[in-house]
């Protein structure tokens, strides 16, 4: 055993060891955190023979491998709080399991759910198809009634978690899905990385507790600095999605944003930039697996546009697709021996299990960043891997293609952040399909869905979700409510910036046209401006619970008490019949004084905390409004 200090508020301590009979060495790096009450471990197997590749070196069988075994106990030495009240009379059963089923394009994701764990239920959690949080999500919390666990499943692909209610207790296991293998010489598998947060209190306190440590050690800092709010802009001619972008048209667009008063911090280029031509010669966005600005649109590369965009003050976003190879590409034509297929699916899977395979990629991507003067680097995965491993495994080597792959994949990632300084990587896979602890460490899921864009109800619920779990996220303004005949084609309507508040604003519009209220666009940009660090940043209350309900009420309250200061955002959505909502504002000081203004209207008044606190804060709104009061603590 052995432990050191990683910086001044986590220690590392590595667990060691090797079987002298069957040469499979077993490696566990275990982190303790000093500043949050956070473990987390990760073990690797290895066969230490090194000397050949004949099967009777190979390592004997592994099978079903769990990163975690635990027994969590409903006693604990935690002191239990007043407000405990929330997560003790769900029911009568010892423990409560919080979980939630992801991203997979439908109405119905994101949603969160408390199940009681009565003894001998057992409720078993996976993803569909090899991608993490596809119908799925990797991150859970077990509530008893004087404490709390916080689990993450930190695996970028088909792991599994089991709960189990054993009397008082709840046993919880979890891992890959499916291991059976037997390793070669000199060959290494590794575990998904497992995160455990320990928490007293109400559930305020466990999202708010995750949140302050997402932000302090998982949310990415290029060039050692905190994620800053950004402003995203794009702009394209016809074709699917950036297959009509050009030199000429993104230069061109992007002095029109300015020339509006619109100065984004990122311009987004999307799929489609890359030679793309289907065999009828037609573009199409998917035809991935030839890597290279199209010399057809972008005979310069794309230098000429991250220049000019850099001289805006944007950073150049720019989407890649490295693991689909479609047939008839560069990938496909010369390099076929990477490549997982199978029967009747045009979707190859580039195999980032093969060292060579990985590096060859490392080096090219590194060099289309520099080349190109590419900051954020875009990743999209648009196909269910699991199947191009599994079914190309033999009956001893189940799990190994996975395993190895999740190892390339980040090793890929890793690489590329310390290759480009200052570069960072936007997680998209189908929407927010691929956005585990592990894949959010090195990344932000910018494109966190794919469902729902311009549905207020269906994405301020996702919001809800996410404002738990992963702060970092992009939103677009789009208002599918209105009567157009393009959902995309829509004027500016400050309703539909009210619902997009995130850490990234996408501006969505289309800045060809002239017949934009571009007045309203830079007042709510500017609403949105006042709002955005400490809806990053602060801790986040509800104030009204989970709903896709067009007939309700949407709000919630972010607050930082180091600052003194905090906002309340209440929607009333389109249907809603109530033209009033009352908050219980959280975290008020019943001794001060508090001054509330509202950016857009310019309104402000002065309430007393001890008002607050018996009366609450009363928002008057028509049908399809939204209003943000800003508060800070008078004196």
């Amino acid at each position: 055993m052995q432990s050191r200090w990683i910086d001044a508020n986590i220690i590392e301590t590595q667990y060691e060891g090797t079987d002298p009979a069957s040469g499979v060495k077993v490696r566990v790096l275990a982190s303790t955190y000093r500043d949050f009450p956070v473990v987390e471990w990760v073990a690797w197997f290895s066969n230490s023979r090194t000397d050949s590749l004949d099967s009777k070196q190979f390592a004997p069988l592994i099978s079903d491998i769990q990163a975690m075994d635990v027994k969590l106990n409903a006693s604990s030495t935690a002191s239990k709080t007043a407000s405990d009240s929330d997560l003790t009379t769900r029911t009568s059963s010892p423990a409560q399991l919080y979980h939630c089923n992801g991203d997979y394009y439908s109405i119905d994701g994101y949603t969160p759910q408390w199940t009681p764990i009565h003894d001998a239920d057992t409720y078993t959690f996976a993803p569909n198809g090899g991608r993490a949080c596809d119908g799925a999500f990797p991150y859970f919390r077990v509530a008893f009634a004087d404490w709390g666990a916080t689990i993450a499943v930190g695996w970028p692909a088909q792991w599994q978690a089991t709960f189990n209610g054993q009397g008082e207790s709840v046993h919880v296991l979890a891992g890959q899905q499916k291991t059976n293998l037997r390793l070669q010489p000199g060959e290494t598998i590794r575990t998904p990385r497992m995160t455990v947060m320990a928490w007293s209190g109400d559930n305020a306190r466990a999202v708010n507790l995750w949140r302050r440590w997402y932000l302090a050690h998982i949310l990415p800092r290029p060039n050692g600095q905190p994620m800053p709010t950004l402003l995203a802009c794009a702009a394209t001619d016809e074709g699917e999605e950036f297959t009509g972008a050009t030199e000429e048209n993104q230069i061109h667009y992007i002095d029109r944003f300015l020339s509006k008063g619109i100065q984004p911090t990122v311009w987004w280029i999307d799929a489609g930039w890359y030679p793309c031509r289907n065999a009828e010669g037609v573009r199409r966005w998917w035809r991935t697996g030839s890597w290279m600005p199209d010399p057809e649109r972008f005979p310069n590369g794309l230098k000429p546009i991250s220049d000019h965009a850099a001289n805006a003050g944007a950073n150049l976003l720019v989407w890649f697709e490295p693991e689909r190879i479609q047939p008839g590409t560069w990938l496909d034509n010369e390099h076929s021996d990477w490549l997982l297929r199978i029967p009747e699916n045009d979707n190859a899977l580039l195999n980032l299990g093969i060292p060579e395979c990985r590096q060859w990629l490392t080096d090219h991507y590194c060099k289309l960043i520099q080349d190109n003067g590419i900051k954020i680097y875009r990743q999209d995965h648009n196909f269910p891997p699991l199947d191009h491993w599994r079914k190309n495994e033999a009956q001893d080597r189940q799990g190994i293609n996975e395993n190895l792959h999740v190892q390339g994949y980040l090793q890929f990632w890793d690489d590329l952040l310390m290759r480009n300084p200052g570069l960072w990587i936007d997680s998209c896979a189908s929407g927010g399909r691929r956005n585990d602890l592990e894949t959010m460490r090195r990344s932000v899921p910018l494109h966190f869905t794919d469902y729902g864009y311009g549905d207020h109800q269906i994405k301020l619920a996702f919001h809800h979700t996410m404002y738990e779990w992963i702060p970092y996220f992009k939103e677009c303004t789009l208002s599918w409510d209105q009567s157009v005949a393009d959902r995309f084609d829509q004027s500016a309507d400050s309703f539909s910036y009210h619902c997009g508040m995130a850490a990234m604003l996408f501006a969505t519009m289309d800045i060809r046209r002239d017949d934009y209220d571009f007045g309203t666009v830079r007042t709510m940009l500017d609403v949105w401006r006042s709002v955005a660090d400490v809806l990053l940043h602060g801790d986040y209350y509800p104030h009204t619970d989970f709903h896709k309900d067009n007939a309700r009420w949407v709000a919630w309250q972010f607050d930082q008490p180091e600052e003194n200061h905090g906002y309340i955002q209440a929607i009333r959505l389109q249907q809603a019949p109530q033209a009033s909502i009352t908050i219980q504002p959280r975290a008020i000081n019943a001794d001060a004084n508090y001054i509330f203004n509202n950016p857009e209207t310019g309104e402000s008044c002065e309430v007393s905390g001890a008002v607050l606190i018996r009366d609450g804060f009363t928002i008057t709104l028509s049908q399809r409004q939204g209003a943000v009061w800003l508060y800070h603590m008078a004196g």
